[in-house]
């Protein structure tokens, strides 16, 4: 609020400066509008002042007068061309305004391909540039998060997502290219690979991104490219001398604390009816005399009071009434959340003068979760530009974080007794104390059984956070140095060096307090029982965890560049070489005894075996020291050329050869580069098509090869140490064998594109259509046991993918007058994929049943797909019935088994789709009207399935947890004609409940569409004396939710099962001067 309360206060002052300034200045403009592409007269352009009523249009000389303030900014529009807003000053009364032909405005956008900048008619690759407004049109702390929505082809992953080796963005361009490699795309941020964790980056400080997409923009990365290349570029010095201009931007972002009530629970009574169920049916009788220290729920531990005779049958019916009258949800509402709060700040100085091109910026993020988790991030950026006689030029670009994470409070779905949920639970009593909470162990048990010879065996939640923290401190370098000399105006040589540093440390200190130190130690506790003294292995005190990530690279880079014209030739290409090394190294270790004043720790004995409690038997104390370490080394030659003649006729070329250490030894030693051919036609330009209704027309063709590979792979065998189980002496153990002919995996790309723009530019847009085949790629590989005994099979390239698909990019001016504009935006994307080879034909229909997030290759399938079991519905006794033999049958064990190995539908298992939307796009609605602007940005997806989540007898009675359709299923004789979702009964017949987990029945259509954005902004430039001030006032709402789904349960396709994310509100102001 006090921020939204000085930006009102901010732009109240500037207005009555302004209006002060401006009075009495009225004066008469007498200007001229002509075209910046032949500088002939523009006849009909529209001229208006942004304050006031004014308007007129320009004559046949494309001149024009009209009546302004000192300060206005006047506006000069016309259909066909971009238009331009200047500022009238007092003495500027003949101004001449350019204004850019829409046709040509592609050819003012710079298209940076990460080793080069082109135009686009010098680009004949798919491609997408985004600049800075467009970026801001979404707010976040990831960058990656601004570009979803905004870019054909561009799909975020919805399935619950955890980063792994070959997965940790969660995005994918144009679908999948590979089945067991890096599923990323290839991040660039100003010419070089980026190795860091993407969170890193500031989406304030980037000014552009442009997303690479077929063979002809992505070869020249190699090996890296194979499932697109993002490159993102800084906001950098300036081109030309000028005074210093300063940027600032804040926004600040809220949302409401998550309403847990949104997330289905069975009902209080239900639940303590099935407790009960159980209980009397001794299902607890066998855990109570073999384990009595497990932790159990509190109505089971009612029963048992109540069976053993310590409390009365009223004592019994007042807690089962208390536990019936309590709601867990807003219990851990009232103990642990707050709203949250995010706030990010950015500002930047740039200026320039004949010898000196500098930029300076600053970022800060600061993030309060609603679990009280803290983040606070730094980014300074430093950008310099030295420059000789226009020879020579040296360019330093330094970017710099510091960032600190602090845990917060335990999730709401941690909070499980002995591993089982509950609908009740609290966490304090009416004096707000700390209440126990039987997590793992029956606390007040152990704490009787073994009196005071051990500490305290409970779980006291409510502060447990406070004296348990897990903080986060990262540090990251990132620098660029180019020296770059111009042999001829033509020609140029560059040798750069980029060098990326980032540490990673992450400390957990559970101090003595703590639930995690006290059970611990209690856990290595021995008690003579004798003496009844107390041996402790692991000390009294805290426990500090270590946890070191470090990764670096070096990149040396030595290019030449020749841009020529030759008449109607024009010849843009590169030549050069890189080698780069990547190493990672890590380090784990645990500290017992720790104290923080003074610092220090105590030696246990991580070797031997202990007798532990509550349970017996012996362990090892965990925590010794583990290291990790991997280098990753590369060496590339590359080339790119395009080639425009006549500017109508284009062709392009690339060619380049990578080798690594991740490749086999007979894989370096061969000649097999990736390479790229394109060709574009400017048709619009020929003479034939001088066609009135066509203002633009390209026809754009590429062919070529990018590549794809696992960094974790070697061309040597894979050794780890390990302790052997019984002797527990240091083992080393080779754990996956080498493949000398190993190589990278190949994508062949063919595209063809078409850009164009039609009545004078009213409709401009691309359309792309493209068929991927990606071969040599990874798969597991059968190989003789008896050689190498660890396992069966090995990583070998065997296997092929196919996918095509297509992107429409399509923009209407609908409406545009001088003061209002309605431009509807249309993205759409066609993806299809099916694996072609795959060596270990291990996998059947049977291994696609589930919610298809795994990767699994069958031939002639998609590689996320869902299969099920066909439905037969409920019979007389509420058990769900399927198909064997083509007849209805309730033998669950035999119908899985008759499916093993089946890649063909029949009566008992079906295949139904995929499980990733093949069809997917956005509608960006943008007005404008006068100052102001408003976008309103709808996703949908379609063409796809998911597997809901379904309550399951075992799921309800053994872990408690149940979903919405559990108040729908079968109670009674006769239900079976109104519902599909069986009884829950006991005992549990755990085939049962897999085949309806599994069934069809679950398996709905993911189609819909949601509101993924409004953003409204204001935007004013002011004159404040000789000073121009341009602001940018704008509030942002996201997470708006769905606005239709296919599916008739209600149930959200991208979340299913679990609570959507929470709308989000932000507002903020941008200024500049």
């Amino acid at each position: 609020m006090k921020t939204f309360i000085l930006m009102v206060l901010f732009l109240f002052i500037s207005g009555i400066a302004n209006f002060a300034i401006g009075q009495n200045l009225m004066a008469k403009i007498e200007g001229k509008v002509i075209s910046s592409e032949n500088k002939k007269p523009i006849q009909g352009a529209s001229i208006s002042i942004s304050r006031g009523k004014s308007t007129t249009k320009s004559d046949q000389e494309g001149r024009f007068v009209i009546i302004a303030n000192h300060g206005d900014s006047v506006l000069v529009s016309h259909i066909g061309y971009h238009s331009e807003t200047i500022l009238y000053k007092t003495g500027t009364s003949s101004p001449t305004v350019m204004l850019v032909p829409v046709a040509n405005v592609l050819d003012e956008v710079i298209v940076s391909s990460g080793y080069q900048q082109l135009r686009p008619n010098e680009m004949t690759g798919s491609f997408q540039v985004l600049d800075k407004k467009i970026l801001d049109q979404q707010v976040g702390t990831n960058i990656l998060d601004r570009l979803n929505n905004l870019t054909p082809g561009f799909r975020k992953g919805t399935f619950e997502f955890k980063p792994n080796r070959n997965e940790k963005l969660n995005i994918s361009i144009r679908g999948l290219s590979t089945i067991e490699a890096s599923k990323d795309p290839l991040i660039v941020l100003d010419g070089f690979i980026y190795e860091g964790d993407i969170d890193n980056i500031d989406p304030n400080s980037i000014a552009s991104v442009t997303v690479l997409k077929d063979a002809a923009a992505t070869s020249i990365w190699g090996a890296r490219a194979g499932n697109g290349v993002i490159v993102m570029t800084s906001i950098n010095t300036a081109n030309k001398s000028q005074k210093a201009i300063v940027n600032i931007s804040h926004t600040t972002t809220t949302k409401r604390i998550t309403d847990y009530n949104r997330l289905y629970q069975p009902a209080n009574l239900d639940y303590i009816l099935a407790e009960q169920e159980l209980f009397n049916a001794g299902y607890y009788d066998g855990k109570l005399e073999q384990s009595p220290y497990l932790a159990l729920t509190p109505t089971v531990e009612v029963f048992l009071a109540r069976r053993r005779g310590l409390i009365s049958a009223q004592d019994s019916t007042d807690r089962i009434a208390k536990l019936l009258a309590m709601d867990g949800k807003a219990a851990y509402k009232d103990a642990f959340l707050k709203a949250p709060f995010l706030q990010q700040s950015f500002a930047n100085i740039s200026g320039a003068s004949t010898v000196i091109r500098y930029n300076f910026g600053v970022g800060n993020t600061m993030d309060l979760s609603e679990n009280k988790a803290k983040d606070n991030k730094i980014n300074l950026y430093l950008n310099n530009s030295f420059h000789w006689k226009d020879k020579f030029e040296l360019n330093l670009n330094v970017n710099f974080l510091t960032q600190k994470q602090r845990s917060g409070t335990s999730a709401f779905d941690q909070f499980k007794y002995g591993g089982k949920y509950v609908p009740f639970f609290e966490f304090m009593n009416a004096e707000g104390e700390a209440l126990p909470f039987n997590k793992g162990y029956r606390g007040n048990y152990l704490n009787e059984l073994y009196g005071d010879k051990l500490l305290d065996w409970n779980y006291y939640p409510l502060h447990d956070y406070e004296v348990d923290r897990a903080t986060t401190r990262k540090n990251e370098m990132y620098a660029i140095v180019q020296a770059k000399y111009n042999i001829k105006p033509y020609l140029t040589a560059t040798v750069s060096y980029q060098y990326q540093i980032q540490r990673k440390v992450t400390e957990r200190i559970a101090q003595t307090e703590s639930y995690y130190a006290r059970n611990l130690i209690n856990i290595f506790s021995n008690i003579d029982p004798q003496s009844g003294l107390v041996a402790r292995p692991i000390p009294i005190g805290g426990i500090y965890d270590l946890n070191n990530g470090d990764i670096s690279s070096n990149t040396w880079r030595g290019q030449l560049n020749f841009n020529r014209s030759f008449g109607v030739h024009h010849i843009n290409g590169i030549l050069g070489a890189e080698i780069r090394e990547v190493l990672s190294k890590g380090s784990t270790s645990t500290s017992y005894g720790y104290s923080a004043d003074p610092i220090r720790t105590k030696v246990v004995d991580y070797a031997n075996f202990y007798p532990t409690l509550p349970a017996g038997g012996f362990s090892s104390i965990q925590g010794n020291v583990s290291l990790m370490k991997s280098l990753n080394r590369f060496v590339s030659h590359y080339a790119n050329v395009a080639y425009l003649f006549k500017q109508r006729y284009g062709l392009s070329a690339s060619i380049r050869k990578d080798g690594a250490n991740v490749f086999g030894v007979n894989t370096n030693d061969k000649f097999n580069p990736f390479w790229s051919v394109g060709a574009s036609w400017q048709i619009r330009k020929e003479k034939f098509a001088d066609w009135k209704a066509v203002d633009a027309l390209q026809l754009r063709a590429t062919y070529g090869y990018s590549g794809n590979i696992d960094p974790s792979r070697t061309p040597l065998p894979v050794a780890e140490t390990t302790s052997g189980r019984y002797t527990n002496y240091p083992a080393f153990v080779i754990s996956t064998l080498n493949d000398p002919s190993l190589r990278w995996e190949k994508v062949r790309t063919l595209n063809l594109g078409l850009q164009f723009g039609l009545f004078k530019s009213r409709i401009t847009g691309s359309f792309d259509y493209y068929v991927k085949k990606s071969t040599d790629l990874y798969g597991n590989s059968l190989i003789d046991y008896t050689v190498f005994g660890k396992a069966n099979t090995t990583v070998k390239n065997n296997a092929s993918i196919r996918s095509q698909g297509a992107e429409l990019n399509l923009t209407l001016e609908a409406v545009r007058t001088p003061s209002f504009s309605w431009r509807p935006a249309v993205l759409l994307s066609l993806n299809k994929n099916k694996v072609l080879e795959y060596y270990n034909r291990q996998f059947g229909l049977i291994n696609l049943v589930g919610n298809g997030a795994s990767t699994i290759p069958i031939v002639g399938r998609p590689l996320n797909s869902i299969a099920a079991f066909n439905w037969g519905g409920l019979d007389e006794h509420g058990d769900p019935q399927g198909f064997l033999n083509d007849e209805l049958s309730t033998d669950y064990q035999k119908i899985r088994n008759s499916t093993v190995g089946e890649i063909n539908d029949n009566q008992t298992i079906v295949f139904v789709g995929s499980s990733v939307p093949q069809l997917f796009g956005n509608l960006i609605n943008t007005f404008s009207y006068k100052n102001f602007e408003l976008s309103l940005n709808l996703s949908f997806k379609a063409d796809y399935y998911f597997s809901k989540q379904a309550t399951t007898s075992g799921n309800f009675y053994l872990y408690g947890k149940a979903y919405s359709d559990f108040d729908r299923r079968w109670q009674s004789p006769g239900d079976e004609n109104y519902t599909q979702v069986p009884r829950v009964k006991y005992p549990i017949d755990a085939n049962r409940d897999a085949f309806y987990q599994e069934s069809s029945v679950n398996v709905l259509k993911g189609d819909h569409v949601r509101v993924e954005y409004i953003n409204l902004s204001w935007r004013n430039l002011w004159q404040l004396g000789s000073k121009k001030l341009n602001t940018r006032l704008f509030f942002n709402a996201s997470n708006l939710g769905l606005i239709w789904e296919k599916n008739k349960e209600g149930v959200d396709p991208d979340f299913p099962g679990r609570l959507t994310p929470n709308p989000t509100y932000a507002i903020g102001l941008n200024v500049n001067f």
